[in-house]
């Protein structure tokens, strides 16, 4: 299929999609006597309705071809079904299990399309844990299932596109939930748990673990559980392949959209012209801020349990790093999309909604508009003259103030806890 009937495709699905979330925030008590009543049938529907059911329509009925990252991750995949050894044998920007998980569906069926359908049981499996965790504190919490379903960033990365991202959330969730069940001695699990996820996911992983070092009450505990784990894999892989295992680093050479930098490329590029050979300079800044600002936060809510702020933490950690990190994509939004969903949205209040809708929209339809015309950089002022170029920086210029947006809410959930309606 044409990449404009896909993009038009997509239009059409994120409209009828919207339409939907109208009707679910629009019926509170229903999902409330759900949740009450009928929870299992209302989630089995769900997963049926909004995740099976289109896979087999896309990838089955239509006969669709996976998208995104998803023809890379069957390529690394295969080699390491075959027996190939990460890094060495096979290119690979993840951790270095990563690919093995993947090649898990492959087995069965030798084909892009069993990938896609691992990440959305991944996904689905996430939502039920996090549903399970909030059912408890909210009552609207099947409507907030939903809510995340339906929203077009979801539906289109996931079921489309096959993003991983959404696992950085499962990760943190078990450590949530592990301070929750025990709230004086927790460090061992938590390094145990971010560990583990440092080796199946993506080194960016470990931006959470700053902000996370000041809120907990034994950090050089939790460190030395890490070590433990993480020290003897990291000298297996040198012995095996030397510094190789360092690959998934060069993936932040990339300049990507959209982002801080990404849309104050003009003003930049009057006093240094950035290239990809001098990205990492960029990338240096932007670390220190995706470190400084959800430390910050962590640093003033030191007096606060962990388990009280660690999800609003994760939120404000990779929002930063979308703001202030030159190679971050828009995909990353799935990272902390259930998050945001859960921890830090008003169902009624129009303006977190709007927001939230918003975001989703820009998220599907500026990396087309940026991929369609061509990936322009912005070096200059100048080239704002063409409509289109005008258009998709705009499209970028909005997508970063949502997340600012999102930075906001979060410092308020952390700093500041508002209290959230739950009817």
């Amino acid at each position: 299929m044409p990449i404009l009937t896909v993009f038009y495709a997509k239009l059409l699905l994120n409209l009828l999609l919207t339409g939907a979330i109208i009707w679910v925030i629009n019926k509170p008590t229903l999902f409330a006597n759900w949740q009450r009543d009928k929870e299992n049938l209302a989630l089995s529907a769900g997963f049926i309705l909004f995740r099976l059911l289109p896979w087999i329509g896309i990838f089955l009925i239509i006969g669709e071809d996976p998208r995104g990252d998803v023809p890379f991750f069957f390529y690394k995949a295969e080699a390491a079904k075959l027996g190939g050894f990460v890094y060495r044998d096979f290119w690979s920007y993840h951790a270095p299990l990563f690919a093995y998980i993947i090649s898990l569906p492959l087995w069965l069926w030798q084909n892009s399309r069993a990938i896609v359908l691992l990440m959305v049981v991944m996904e689905t499996l996430i939502l039920w844990l996090t549903y399970r965790t909030y059912k408890t504190e909210k009552t609207n919490a099947l409507q907030l299932t939903y809510l995340y379903w339906l929203l077009p960033a979801a539906f289109m990365y996931i079921l489309v596109d096959g993003q991983e991202e959404v696992w950085f959330w499962g990760a943190a969730l078990l450590m949530w939930r592990h301070t929750r069940q025990h709230p004086q001695n927790y460090e061992v699990g938590v390094g145990v748990i971010f560990a583990l996820a440092l080796l199946t996911i993506k080194v960016t992983f470990i931006f959470l673990l700053f902000p996370l070092l000041i809120i907990v009450k034994k950090p050089v505990k939790l460190l030395l559980t890490m070590a433990a784990i993480g020290l003897p894999v990291l000298a297996f892989l040198y012995w095996q392949i030397g510094d190789l295992f360092l690959m998934p680093i060069q993936h932040t050479e990339q300049l990507m959209t959209p982002n801080l930098f990404s849309i104050l490329r003009p003003v930049v590029e009057f006093f240094i012209t950035i290239n990809e050979k001098n990205s990492p300079l960029l990338n240096w800044f932007g670390l220190a801020f995706t470190i400084l600002i959800p430390s910050y936060f962590a640093y003033r809510s030191r007096h606060r349990p962990v388990a009280e702020t660690l999800p609003a933490l994760f939120v404000a950690t990779f929002v930063c790093m979308m703001i202030f990190q030159a190679s971050a994509p828009g995909a990353y939004l799935i990272a902390f999309l259930v998050t945001v969903v859960f921890e830090l949205i008003d169902v009624k209040n129009p303006w977190h909604v709007s927001a939230l809708l918003a975001l989703s929209w820009l998220t599907v339809v500026q990396p087309f508009v940026y991929v369609y015309n061509g990936q322009p950089s912005y070096v200059n002022f100048g080239m704002l003259g063409n409509p289109i170029y005008i258009l998709e920086y705009t499209l970028q210029l909005l997508s970063v103030i949502c997340f600012f947006w999102i930075l906001r809410q979060a410092y308020r959930q952390v700093v500041l806890p508002q209290p959230i309606s739950v009817a």
